[in-house]
Formats: structure tokens, C-alpha cells, sequence
């Protein structure tokens, strides 16, 4: 996800590929004793419908994703922004445009939610 961005900021400034308007920043929570890198568990909040998330429940009884990150891609606009997880402050967890979707969490861990999820992305026809 974070290669899809116009640029990013992890060890200096970097270029990437401009698919979705927005850099990767640093995480930021506004709680203090939240450790940075963010490792564990997280439901999604789903901010658009997308063939992405075709019967997984999203939302404060949703299915967890697992997240290992410092950086996120803070989206210059909505637009582009599907689902987002909250660790003391809202991160961006996937994003599409067009034919393209990335995730900040890795689908391969999450279980139950990353299996399904993987499952429409092989079944969708953009």
C-alpha cells in the first residue's frame, strides 16, 4: 500500500508511485502509552463499499486484521480511502483506486478476515 502513495517519509524522503494522493507519515497516537510500532489487533471501520470486504463483517464487532507498522499512508483525500482501523488515531488500513487495492495490514496473518478478504480479491472483476 505505502509504494502507492505520492511520496513517503521513513529514513528521509522518498518517491512513490503517485496511484493515491497522500504520503506515509509516521504514527502519531494520542495516547501516550500506545507503543510505537503498532503490533496486534484491530477491527476495520469500512468507509466505502467495495467488493473488498463481500461478506466480512467490519465495523466494533467485525473480524480483527493484525497490524506490525510505525508508518501509514494519511490520504490526501477520501477518495481513495476504503477501510480504516483506529490505534489513538485513525490509521489507514486499505485503500483502491480503479483496478488497485492495498493493505497496511497483512492478510496473510489476519485469519479469518485476511483469508476472505484475499478470497475476493481473487474472485473481483474490476
Amino acid at each position: 500500500m505505502q509504494l502507492m502513495a505520492q511520496r513517503g517519509l521513513e529514513k528521509g524522503i522518498h518517491e512513490g508511485f503517485g496511484w493515491i494522493k497522500g504520503e506515509v507519515v509516521p504514527l502519531a497516537p494520542e495516547q501516550p502509552d500506545l507503543k510505537i510500532p503498532h503490533m496486534g489487533w484491530n477491527t476495520l471501520s469500512q468507509n466505502k463499499d467495495h467488493p473488498l470486504f463481500e461478506g466480512i463483517n467490519t465495523g466494533p464487532n467485525g473480524l480483527h486484521a493484525y497490524f506490525v507498522h510505525s508508518f501509514h499512508l494519511q490520504t490526501a483525500t477520501d477518495a481513495h480511502l476504503l477501510a480504516s482501523a483506529d490505534y489513538g488515531q485513525k490509521i489507514t488500513a486499505v485503500v483502491g483506486h480503479d483496478n488497485m487495492v492495498g493493505t497496511q495490514f497483512h492478510p496473510e496473518k489476519s485469519q479469518k478476515l485476511g483469508l476472505a478478504m484475499i478470497t475476493n480479491f481473487l474472485r473481483w472483476k474490476p
